[in-house]
């Protein structure tokens, strides 16, 4: 389970490169913005079939503009990406789902980016006040993105899964995704180094801004 790797196709290749055994790769979202390398991206989602919802960023692609209350940054992003993004792979963003209900080994998986409430914009962190509203959906699993924080959390019968971001990772600068094994039920989040340097050297040569890099300072 991955979500939110943003343009970012070195932290997206340094995940598909650990993962062994796996069948099914699932994205929660925001598969663009921020980042330049976003035809490499959906070029591997392609060649991986993963599957996957829009998230906000790539609702705003598909608007030709992020909303009006949104920072400069995401506004200059939704332009960069304009200029980047194939004819193609702009038919193959605004043809993904806003959710997915689908059934993994006799369990009903909800998929969706923010919440399922607010597919786009709520934001379900560790600490979010309302967890008790899970236990009112018809679901066994809820895969959700938005926040780059992990969180693997069961609410009465609904597990809450979050893999974190493998394109911009907010809570340290390691890349996040989860592993789960729909056989045993067991879901493991994990953490991996990358090229953080290399990276960043790359996409400001793509005419990145630097405060976009900022956030791989944090370092806990």
């Amino acid at each position: 389970i991955i979500s939110d790797i943003h343009g970012n196709i070195h932290g997206l290749k340094t995940v598909l490169s650990d993962l062994t055994g796996v069948d099914k790769i699932i994205c929660a979202g925001d598969i663009t913005g921020f980042y330049p390398f976003i035809n490499e991206v959906i070029n591997t989602f392609k060649k991986n079939n993963v599957i996957s919802v829009k998230g906000n960023h790539d609702q705003y692609l598909i608007d030709g503009k992020a909303q009006e209350d949104k920072s400069d940054e995401i506004k200059n992003s939704v332009e960069r990406m304009k200029k980047l993004i194939s004819e193609q792979n702009f038919s193959y963003i605004k043809n993904l789902p806003e959710f997915l209900n689908i059934t993994i080994d006799n369990k009903k998986v909800l998929i969706v980016h923010g919440s399922p409430w607010n597919h786009f914009e709520e934001r379900i962190y560790p600490d979010y006040p309302s967890f008790d509203r899970f236990k009112e959906l018809d679901v066994d699993v809820v895969i959700l993105g938005h926040t780059h924080y992990p969180l693997i959390k069961k609410i009465g019968n609904v597990t809450i899964v979050n893999p974190g971001s493998c394109g911009q990772p907010r809570d340290k600068n390691l890349l996040s995704y989860t592993i789960w094994d729909t056989k045993t039920d067991f879901f493991e989040n994990r953490r991996l180094i990358w090229d953080i340097e290399g990276f960043i050297k790359e996409a400001k040569l793509m005419g990145v801004e630097d405060s976009l890099f900022e956030v791989f300072k944090r370092i806990q």
